[in-house]
């Protein structure tokens, strides 16, 4: 009796820790089922939010290439001569259309050289406007205008033969975003610092707005070149272009935009004066005053978004500021496929840059050819704008300052063929294997 009750005892505990086991198994099972649901909904939930990001993207991009289309439309609103005057209202020079579809201050040219070879400049037809030295450079700049016969090339070389490839025009340089601007409903930018070196940086822009909440605690140094010996008074500054290059190097906004470069000093040259309300343009003259200051300042890069014309003055001062071993940095432009090298970006010494859209493709305006060695974000990039907000914007001149950036850090490392070396291994290739003319080496996307 006592035995059969024992055995009974047992077996109900066997079977009472059999269901144990099978409940525990089972909880098991379950619990495992209920995280493989939990990551098939995670999974889709993200897939769901990224089609969504993207298809907003998309909307957003293709919103702001038919605010392009429209601003381009407009760009003919230029005369062919447009009258500058200073912030008091005196006449500082036209603005004028030249035959090859560049523009130049009107009958205005340069010249550089020894003390005794631009003494041939003293003579008649010619009035000399202003003479000095550009330190950075190493050069003597002379600015002077002809009268109506010695207006060309062919005309000042044979009439000043000692001078025939030391001399150009002061023509007009052109900055290179699209002006078209979308502020409605802005996401915050989604970079990282690069580095926290205390490095010197330089770029050549407009003025920078420097009270916009991005630039809090940012070092920056800013020099105006927008005086003319013979005008009283400078030129007006915008600040548009500057503040929205200057934000995707040094601004900030924590936490959600960082600065690229924390430790930087930026050195500003403004050489920009305003056409009108969506319009700057840079004189050489004024370009060369700028670049001739950064180099004194002991950059390691100079950033460049702007484009404009062959011309052997800029081409002579890239050159001695690549002696100097400073990076040299500047967009490709945005005048299209099918459309002829600009300048400074395709000279030899100059790293061109190209921009391209999130998804990788390249931005449709955007210059090609072997000047093109790297691509960047510049496509519906939120920048700061010189109101307080920001904007998405787009352009050549957007991708640039991220290039810039990231040379900056690799310099604080390496020299300077050590740093293009640096980005050219991190760039992940597009487009045709290898380099290309579309977009160089490949993607820094930073």
């Amino acid at each position: 009796m006592k035995l059969d009750t024992t055995l009974g005892l047992i077996s109900v505990l066997t079977l009472c820790s059999v269901s144990t086991m099978a409940l525990a198994i089972g909880s098991q099972a379950l619990d495992r089922q209920l995280d493989s649901v939990s990551r098939q909904v995670e999974q889709k939930t993200e897939r769901a939010i990224e089609r969504s990001v993207d298809r907003r993207l998309d909307t957003v991009e293709q919103r702001i290439e038919a605010r392009v289309e429209q601003a381009r439309g407009q760009l003919p609103r230029l005369p062919r001569s447009l009258p500058i005057h200073t912030q008091q209202g005196g006449k500082a020079f036209n603005d004028v259309m030249l035959n090859d579809g560049f523009r130049a201050v009107e009958r205005q040219w340069l010249a550089t050289g020894t003390a005794a070879e631009v003494a041939e400049l003293d003579r008649p037809g010619i009035t000399i406007l202003e003479r000095r030295e550009l330190t950075g450079l190493g050069m003597i700049l002379v600015r002077f205008r002809v009268a109506p016969a010695l207006d060309s090339l062919d005309a000042l070389q044979a009439e000043l033969p000692g001078l025939a490839d030391q001399l150009d025009r002061n023509h007009i340089y052109a900055p290179q975003s699209d002006n078209a601007p979308e502020s409605s409903d802005v996401a915050r930018p989604q970079w990282q610092s690069l580095c926290s070196a205390p490095v010197r940086v330089g770029m050549v822009d407009t003025a920078i707005a420097l009270d916009h909440p991005v630039f809090e605690g940012a070092q920056i140094v800013q020099e105006s070149f927008l005086e003319l010996a013979e005008a009283k008074g400078e030129l007006a500054a915008p600040t548009a272009h500057g503040t929205a290059v200057a934000s995707l190097m040094i601004g900030r906004q924590a936490p959600q935009w960082p600065a690229r470069l924390p430790g930087a000093t930026l050195f500003n040259a403004s050489v920009f004066y305003g056409r009108d309300q969506a319009l700057s343009g840079a004189t050489l003259g004024h370009l060369l005053d700028g670049l001739s200051w950064l180099a004194t300042q002991e950059v390691a890069v100079i950033n460049i978004s702007l484009t404009g014309p062959d011309n052997r003055l800029l081409k002579t001062a890239i050159e001695r500021l690549d002696e100097r071993g400073i990076g040299l940095i500047a967009a490709v432009g945005n005048e299209g496929p099918a459309a002829a090298p600009l300048y400074p970006a395709a000279y030899g010494p100059v790293i061109g840059v190209t921009a391209v859209n999130g998804s990788g493709e390249l931005y449709r305006w955007a210059n090609q050819g072997e000047q093109v060695q790297f691509a960047a974000p510049g496509v519906a990039v939120p920048v700061a704008i010189p109101e307080g907000g920001m904007a998405l914007d787009s352009g050549t001149s957007l991708a640039a300052p991220v290039v810039a950036s990231a040379l900056a850090c690799e310099l604080s490392q390496f020299d300077l063929p050590g740093a293009i070396e640096a980005l050219t291994s991190n760039a992940k290739d597009l487009g045709e294997p290898g380099r290309d003319t579309r977009f160089g080496h490949g993607l820094l996307d930073y």
